[in-house]
């Protein structure tokens, strides 16, 4: 089994397990997006991708999705 590509990222202005899934939700609604793992506490996500669409491409699509709902990709 291959492990699942991702992409790293901070995300600023989460508070709580609500604004985890707004955030969650935006990713999981991107092309060449598989999920997303999230720690409200420091700000970290993981975005798990399908290998579908380039990294450099979902870049910019990640930024795109994340201050979409609100918030800031540091």
């Amino acid at each position: 089994m291959t492990a699942t590509p991702s992409i790293d990222i901070t995300v600023q202005g989460m508070t709580c397990e609500g604004c985890a899934g707004k955030v969650r939700r935006a990713l999981t609604a991107t092309d060449g997006i598989a999920g997303a793992e999230i720690d409200v506490a420091s700000g970290a996500v993981k975005v798990l991708t399908d290998g579908t669409v380039p990294a450099d491409d979902l870049e910019f699509a990640i930024d795109e999705a994340v201050t979409g709902v609100g918030y800031t990709v540091a």
